[in-house]
C-alpha cells in the first residue's frame, strides 16, 4: 500500500483544507515529517489511518473519538480524502463526519469509478481485502504509531501471543487444540463407558474377575458348562415326560371304560322302557290304518256334497232370473212411452235454433257498443292520469338539476380535503417509519448497554475465577511438596521385618511409621481436579467474554450502520427514548389532524352518497318521461278511433240493451238443451232395457245347461262313494263313526314313526353293546390320578430347572454377543484413543498448537530482524527466542532475550538502554514487515511509517539506523519518518514541515516548494 495524496478538512489540528502530495517525496525512497512537538506531525499518520479504516493510528485518539478539529466552524464537516496505490491499481476513499455527528464513507477504484461503495461496513471490508491488513495489523506493520513502537519488543509472552494472534489469525490453532481435547475427552469417556459396560455385562450373568482384554472369551468356559448341564436336564425331562404320558394313557383308558359302561347301562334301560310301550303303539298303528281307509272314501263323499250344493244354487238363481225378466218387461213399456213424448217435443227444436242465431248477431254488435263506451271511458281516464304524471315529472327534472349542481360543489370540496388528508397520511407514514427506526435503534442501544454491563460482570467474574484458580494452584503445589517430603517415609513404611532393605540390605528397620498414603493421594487428586475445574471456569469465562464481545462488536456495527443510513446522531438509550417520545407526540398530533380530516371527508362523502342516491332515484324516475309522452299521444289517437266506431254502430240502429238480448238467448239455449237431453235420455233408456232383456235370456240358457250337468255329476259321485266303501271293506255305519277322526291321522302317523325310529335305533345300539358291556366293570380313577399328579409335579420341576438353565444359557449367549460387540467397539475406540492420545499429548503437554505456530512465525520475524539489528548495533546484539519460562503464566517459545557479543551472554531485552531498545524495536518492526510481506502474498508493503524514537540514538547509531532504512529502497519500499531530530533534517532532503499557530491550526510546507 502506497499513499499518493491526501486532503484533510477540519481534521484534528488542521482547521483549513490541507492537501499533501506524497509522490514527489517518493523519489528518494525516504522522507521526513518534522516540526515542533504538538504541531500536528502525527495527525498526518492519523489521517491516513482514518481514511483507510475510520480509526486513528494511536489508541488514545481512537478511544476518545476526537478527530474533529476544535477550531473548525459549526457548519463545517470533517472530511478526509486519500488516494493510494496497491499493486499498480489506484484507489480513492473519502470519509465525512457531518456537523450532526453522522459518519459517511465513499470508496471506488480509479479505473472503475462507477462501482462506488457507500456503506461504511462495505467500505471497510473492501479496503481491508485490498490492503490485506486489518487496522491492528496495519499499525504493527505499516504505520508504527508514537508510544507503541517498543510494544512488540517489551511485551510479555501473553501480549506477544495476542499481537501474533491478531497479525496471523492463529486462534484457529487454539480452536483446533480445544477440539482435539474435546475429541480426546469424548473417546476417553467412550473407553470408560465400554469398560464399565463390559463389567456390567459380566456382573449381570453372575461372574467377576474377568478382564476386558479377554473380550467375548471371558464367558466361553461358563457358557460351555451351562450348555452341557442343559443337555443333561433335557434327557431327564424326556424321561419324566414319557412317564407322564404313560400314566395319562392309563387314566384315559380307565375313564373311557367307565364312560362305555355307563353308556351301555343307559341304552339298556332306555331299550327296556321302549319294549314296555310297544303294544300301545301297535294298537295306535291299527287305528291309523283304519282312518286312512275312511279318509280315502271321504274324498268321494266331499265331491258328492259339493255337486248337490251346486244344483241347489243353480235352481235358486233361475228363480231370481224369472223375477228380473218380469220387472224388465214393465221397464221396456215405460221407456217406449217416454221416447214417443220426447220425439213430439223435438219438432219445435229447429225454429228455436233459428231464433237463437238471429239474437246472437244483434248481441255481438250491442256488446261492442257497450265495450266501446267502456274503452272510451278508460282511455279518457288514462289520458288524465298521464297528464298528472307528466306534470310531476317536470317538477322532478327541476329537482334533478339542483341535485347535480349541489353534488359537483360537494365533490370539489371533498377532493381538496382528500388532498390534504393524503399529505397528512404521507407525513404520518414518514414519522411512523422514523419512530420504527428510533425504536429499533433504541432496542439495539439498550441491548448494547446491557451487553457491555454483562461483559463487565463477566470480566469481574473472570478475575474471581482467576483468583480461585491461583489459590487452587498454590494448594496443589504445597500438597505436592508435602508428598515429596513424605516419599522416604512411605518407602520406609513398606519395609517388613527380617526382609532386606532394597537400598542398604539391612534386616533391621527402625523408625517405621504408618502414613496414610491413600489419604495423601486422595488430597492430591482432589486438588488436581479442583485446579482443572478452576482452569475450565477461567477458560469458559474467557470464551464467553470473547463471544459476548464479538456480539457487542456486531451490535455496534449494526447501530453504526443504522445511524449512517438514516443520518441519526449517536445517542445513548436515554437520549433516544427522549427523542422517541418527542417524535411520538408529533406523530400523535398529526394522527389527530388526520382523523379530523378523515371525519370531515367522511361526513361530506356521506352527503355526496345521499345526493347520488337522490340523483339515481330521479334518473330512474325520469327515464319514463319520453315513454309517457308517446303513450299520451297514442291514447289521444285511440280515443278518436273509438268515437268513430261508436257513431257507425249507432247509425246502424243497433240497440244498446245488451242484457235483454242476452237473457232471451240464455232462455232459448236452456229450452234447446232440455229438449235435446230428454230425447237422448229416452233413446238411451230404451236401448238399455232392450240390452238387459237380451242378457237375462242368455244367462237363463246357461244356467239351465249347468243345472243339467250338475245333476249328472252328483249321480256319478254318489255311485263312486258306495264303490269306495265296498273297495275298502267298510260298512257305512263304521265309516260314519270314524269320519270325524280323520284329523288324527297326521298325529298318529308322526307318533308311530317317531317311536319306531327310536325303538329300532336303541335296539340296534343295545344289541351292539350288549356283548362287550356285560363284561365291563367300574374302575377306580383316584389312585391313577394321584400317581399322575406326582409324575407331573416331577416333570414340572425338571422343566423349571430346564427353563432356568435355558434362560441362563440364553442370557450368556446374549451377553457373549454383547461382549463381542462391546469388544469390537473397544478395539476400534482403542485405536482412535491411541491416535488422539498422541495428538492430545502433543497439543496439551508442553507447548500448545497455537503457541507452536506463533513461535514459528516469531522465529521467522527474528531472523529478519537480526539482519537489521546486526547492522544497527555493528554486530553486537542478536535477538533470541527464550524457550524456557519463569512461571506458568508465560507462553513457551515467545519470551525474548538479547545476546550480547561483548559479554557472550543472553539477557532480557528489558535491560537494553533507550537507544539500544529503539534499535531493537526498529529492527523487530522491520523484520515483522519483511516477514509479513514474504509470508502473506495478499499483502504489498510499499510504504512503512515510523513515528518518533530517533532522538535516543547517538550519531553512529543514527547512521546505522538510517542505513538500514535506506536498504529498504532495494525492495522498492518507501520509508516515512516522523521526528524533530535536527540530524535527520540534514540527512533527509524530502521533508514535510508542520507548524501551528494558536487559533489558526496546523500548516504544512513540502520541501523544495512542491505542492
Amino acid at each position: 500500500m502506497k499513499p499518493l495524496q491526501i486532503k484533510m478538512t477540519a481534521f484534528l489540528g488542521f482547521k483549513e483544507e490541507t492537501n499533501i502530495d506524497f509522490r514527489p517525496l517518493y523519489e528518494d525512497k525516504i522522507f521526513l515529517i518534522t516540526g515542533p512537538t504538538g504541531s500536528g506531525k502525527t495527525s498526518i499518520f492519523d489521517a491516513v489511518a482514518y481514511a483507510l479504516y475510520g480509526e486513528g493510528s494511536g489508541e488514545t485518539r481512537t478511544k476518545a473519538k476526537c478527530f474533529r478539529s476544535q477550531l473548525a466552524g459549526e457548519k463545517t464537516n470533517m472530511e478526509v480524502e486519500l488516494e493510494f496505490e496497491v499493486r499498480g491499481e489506484l484507489y480513492h476513499v473519502r470519509r465525512v463526519e457531518t456537523v450532526k455527528g453522522l459518519n459517511k464513507a465513499y470508496f471506488y477504484k480509479v479505473s472503475d469509478p462507477e462501482t462506488l461503495w457507500t456503506k461504511i461496513r462495505e467500505v471497510n471490508q473492501e479496503i481491508e481485502t485490498i490492503v490485506g491488513l486489518n487496522l491492528d495489523q496495519f499499525k504493527k506493520i505499516v504505520m508504527i504509531p508514537q508510544g507503541e513502537f517498543r510494544e512488540f519488543l517489551t511485551a510479555g509472552t501473553k501480549d506477544k501471543s495476542d499481537i501474533l494472534k491478531k497479525l496471523f489469525s492463529t486462534e484457529q490453532y487454539e480452536v483446533f487444540q480445544r477440539k482435539i481435547k474435546e475429541s480426546f475427552d469424548v473417546v476417553v469417556g467412550v473407553d470408560k463407558n465400554l469398560v464399565r459396560r463390559f463389567y456390567q455385562i459380566i456382573e449381570d450373568v453372575g461372574l467377576e474377575g474377568q478382564d476386558i482384554e479377554q473380550g467375548p472369551d471371558a464367558l466361553l468356559e461358563t457358557l460351555g458348562k451351562e450348555e452341557e448341564m442343559v443337555q443333561i436336564l433335557k434327557k431327564e425331562e424326556i424321561f419324566e415326560l414319557k412317564n407322564v404320558k404313560s400314566l395319562e394313557i392309563k387314566l384315559e383308558d380307565a375313564k373311557n371304560n367307565n364312560i362305555e359302561l355307563a353308556k351301555y347301562e343307559k341304552v339298556r334301560d332306555e331299550y327296556q322302557a321302549l319294549e314296555e310301550k310297544k303294544p300301545e303303539i301297535d294298537e295306535k298303528s291299527t287305528t291309523l290304518n283304519l282312518l286312512r281307509k275312511v279318509s280315502k272314501v271321504a274324498s268321494f263323499e266331499r265331491q258328492l256334497i259339493r255337486k248337490e250344493k251346486e244344483v241347489k244354487e243353480n235352481k235358486a238363481e233361475l228363480n231370481l232370473l224369472e223375477q228380473d225378466k218380469s220387472k224388465l218387461t214393465l221397464q221396456a213399456n215405460e221407456a217406449k212411452m217416454m221416447l214417443e213424448t220426447a220425439k213430439e217435443n223435438g219438432k219445435t227444436l229447429d225454429s228455436k235454433k233459428e231464433r237463437r242465431s238471429e239474437l246472437i248477431k244483434w248481441m255481438e254488435k250491442s256488446k261492442r257498443i257497450n265495450e266501446l263506451d267502456e274503452e272510451l271511458s278508460i282511455s279518457i281516464n288514462k289520458g288524465n292520469v298521464l297528464d298528472q304524471e307528466l306534470i310531476h315529472l317536470k317538477t322532478m327534472r327541476h329537482e334533478f338539476e339542483n341535485s347535480r349542481t349541489e353534488e359537483q360543489v360537494m365533490v370539489t370540496l371533498n377532493h381538496k380535503v382528500a388532498q390534504e388528508k393524503s399529505n397528512l397520511m404521507m407525513d404520518c407514514s414518514k414519522l411512523e417509519n422514523t419512530l420504527k427506526i428510533y425504536r429499533m435503534l433504541y432496542d439495539k442501544v439498550a441491548k448494547k448497554e446491557k451487553l457491555e454491563q454483562k461483559i463487565s460482570e463477566l470480566i469481574k467474574q473472570g478475575d474471581v475465577f482467576q483468583f480461585s484458580k491461583q489459590e487452587a494452584v498454590n494448594k496443589l503445589k504445597l500438597e505436592r511438596e508435602k508428598r515429596n517430603e513424605n516419599y522416604a517415609l512411605l518407602l520406609r513404611d513398606e519395609l517388613k521385618d527380617q526382609e532386606p532393605c532394597p537400598v542398604c540390605g539391612s534386616l533391621d528397620h527402625p523408625l517405621q511409621i504408618k502414613l496414610s498414603a491413600h489419604e495423601e493421594s486422595d488430597n492430591l487428586n482432589r486438588l488436581e481436579v479442583q485446579v482443572k475445574d478452576e482452569e475450565n471456569k477461567v477458560q469458559d469465562n474467557l470464551i464467553q467474554v470473547r463471544y459476548e464481545q464479538q456480539g457487542l462488536e456486531e451490535l455496534k456495527s449494526e447501530i453504526l450502520t443504522l445511524i449512517e443510513e438514516n443520518e441519526i446522531p449517536l445517542m445513548d438509550s436515554a437520549e433516544l427514548k427522549e427523542v422517541g417520545i418527542r417524535e411520538k407526540e408529533e406523530y400523535e398530533k398529526l394522527r389527530i389532524s388526520l382523523m379530523d380530516k378523515q371525519n370531515d371527508w367522511d361526513a361530506r362523502q356521506n352527503s355526496i352518497t345521499k345526493i347520488n342516491k337522490i340523483i339515481q332515484k330521479l334518473t330512474e324516475a325520469l327515464k319514463g318521461e319520453e315513454t309517457l309522452l308517446l303513450e299520451k299521444i297514442k291514447i289521444d289517437g285511440s280515443i278518436n278511433e273509438l268515437k268513430g266506431e261508436l257513431r257507425s254502430l249507432e247509425n246502424e240502429g243497433v240497440p244498446k240493451d245488451f242484457i235483454n238480448i242476452k237473457n232471451e238467448i240464455s232462455n232459448l239455449v236452456e229450452e234447446i238443451n232440455t229438449i235435446e237431453t230428454a230425447l237422448k235420455k229416452a233413446i238411451d233408456n230404451s236401448d238399455f232395457v232392450e240390452r238387459k232383456i237380451e242378457n237375462l235370456s242368455g244367462r237363463e240358457t246357461a244356467l239351465n245347461k249347468a243345472l243339467i250337468q250338475a245333476l249328472e255329476m252328483a249321480k256319478q259321485f254318489e255311485e263312486e262313494f258306495y264303490n269306495g266303501l265296498e273297495a275298502e271293506n267298510l260298512k257305512k255305519d263304521m265309516y260314519l263313526h270314524h269320519r270325524n277322526e280323520i284329523d288324527r291321522i297326521e298325529d298318529l302317523d308322526e307318533e308311530t314313526i317317531r317311536f319306531n325310529q327310536v325303538y329300532y335305533e336303541k335296539k340296534g345300539i343295545f344289541e351292539s353293546l350288549k356283548e362287550e358291556g356285560e363284561m365291563r366293570i367300574m374302575q377306580e380313577l383316584e389312585p391313577i390320578s394321584e400317581t399322575l399328579k406326582e409324575a407331573f409335579d416331577a416333570l414340572k420341576e425338571k422343566q423349571r430347572q430346564m427353563n432356568d438353565k435355558s434362560i441362563l444359557v440364553f442370557n450368556l449367549n446374549k451377553a457373549h454377543e454383547r461382549l463381542g460387540e462391546t469388544y469390537i467397539e473397544y478395539l476400534e475406540n482403542k485405536k482412535e484413543l491411541a491416535v488422539l492420545q498422541s495428538l492430545y499429548d502433543t497439543a496439551n503437554l508442553g507447548m500448545g498448537f497455537e503457541t507452536f505456530v506463533q513461535s514459528y512465525y516469531f522465529e521467522g520475524i527474528l531472523i529478519r530482524a537480526n539482519e537489521r539489528l546486526k547492522k544497527m548495533s555493528e554486530g553486537r546484539y542478536q535477538l533470541r527466542r527464550r524457550n524456557e519460562t519463569e512461571n506458568r503464566r508465560e507462553k513457551i517459545g515467545l519470551g525474548l532475550n538479547v545476546f550480547d557479543e561483548y559479554s557472550g551472554r543472553e539477557r532480557d531485552v528489558l535491560s537494553l538502554s533507550g537507544g539500544e531498545s529503539f534499535k531493537a524495536s526498529l529492527s523487530l518492526a522491520l523484520g515483522l514487515s519483511d516477514f509479513i510481506e514474504s509470508h502473506k502474498g495478499s499483502v504489498n508493503l510499499g510504504t512503512i511509517f515510523i513515528d518518533e524514537g530517533f532522538g535516543s540514538l547517538d550519531q553512529d547509531s543514527l547512521d546505522n539506523a538510517l542505513e538500514c532504512l535506506l536498504e529498504l529502497n532495494l525492495s522498492g519500499r518507501i520509508v516515512g519518518i516522523i521526528s524533530h531530530v535536527t540530524e535527520l533534517k540534514d540527512r533527509i532532503p524530502g521533508r514535510i514541515e508542520v507548524t501551528s499557530k494558536p487559533g489558526q491550526g496546523s500548516k504544512i510546507v513540502v520541501n523544495g516548494g512542491i505542492k
